[in-house]
């Protein structure tokens, strides 16, 4: 049977954040962490290990302080060191003249980040990779975390895969009308690029499971996941394979410390209403 896998991204993105995404753990039913490799990860990964709950490397490339001089990432980040990017903007340059360029320095940070949280966990201990907002989906990227995994030999358990199947959704159709359309074009977006991606990702014998967070991203709560959850699970068992459900719990409210200052086209999302949701969401054991 598929292990289901509760899962919240963005631990360590600042110390309010972390505690909120802790008590879903604590006193909810999430089961499993995504670490910030550019936050707060002394605290996040001394909180995993003591819960004894699996943490993820959430590779971050647009949001916060590169692990990199910034004078060997100016594509990637500022002067100042904050990632500049966008994923629109990441995918763009990664179909430009700048490709080759661009490449290098994902190999620069991408490496640094997975060493920054590799070197609290034993030599040997598999590790599970996803990244904020969904970046690694873009082919270049996709390929360089591949490469610095093959170069290091690091032993790579598991690795997400974000195109979400629109089938579950399609035979509901209560749910049409509570669909964000900005996220139904991510998604297609995301399995697009996919497509792209999934040879170099059968060919790397890492494994995945069938994702679901994309299409209701901010309105995870109990009455649609209840809706879809028993399409997911047979499909799950069909491919035999384990199934992610994604949330998003940690919000910031007014005045506490967000993780980049710059990015203030990110800071709605860190305050939306839909966050304080997929919060309430995790506490709903039943």
């Amino acid at each position: 049977l598929p292990f289901i896998y509760v899962h919240a991204d963005d631990y360590g993105m600042s110390s309010d954040t972390c505690q909120r995404i802790q008590d879903c753990w604590e006193n909810g039913c999430l089961n499993s962490v995504s670490i910030m490799p550019n936050g707060c990860v002394e605290y996040a990964v001394n909180s995993v290990k003591q819960m004894n709950i699996p943490c993820v490397i959430h590779l971050n490339l647009v949001e916060g302080k590169g692990l990199t001089d910034p004078d060997k990432i100016n594509l990637l980040a500022g002067s100042n060191g904050y990632m500049k990017n966008s994923f629109l903007n990441l995918l763009l340059l990664s179909l430009s003249t700048k490709r080759k360029v661009l490449e290098e320095q994902l190999y620069l940070e991408i490496r640094a980040q997975i060493f920054s949280l590799k070197k609290y966990f034993h030599e040997d201990e598999q590790i599970s990779i996803d990244s904020h907002q969904h970046t690694h989906m873009i082919p270049l990227v996709f390929k360089t975390i591949l490469r610095v995994v093959e170069d290091y030999k690091i032993p790579v358990r598991y690795l997400r895969i974000p195109a979400e199947p629109v089938w579950p959704f399609i035979i509901e159709p209560s749910l049409y009308h509570t669909f964000k359309p900005v996220n139904i074009i991510k998604n297609l977006i995301l399995n697009f690029l996919w497509l792209f991606d999934r040879r170099k990702f059968r060919n790397s014998g890492i494994s995945s499971a069938l994702f679901c967070g994309i299409v209701f991203s901010g309105k995870m709560d109990a009455d649609r996941l209840m809706k879809i959850f028993p399409h997911f699970y047979k499909l799950a068992v069909k491919r035999g394979c384990d199934l992610e459900f994604l949330f998003h719990p940690g919000f910031v409210k007014p005045g506490e410390k967000l993780m980049d200052p710059y990015k203030k086209s990110f800071h709605k999302f860190y305050h939306s209403y839909g966050r304080e949701i997929e919060y309430a969401t995790l506490h709903e054991k039943d």
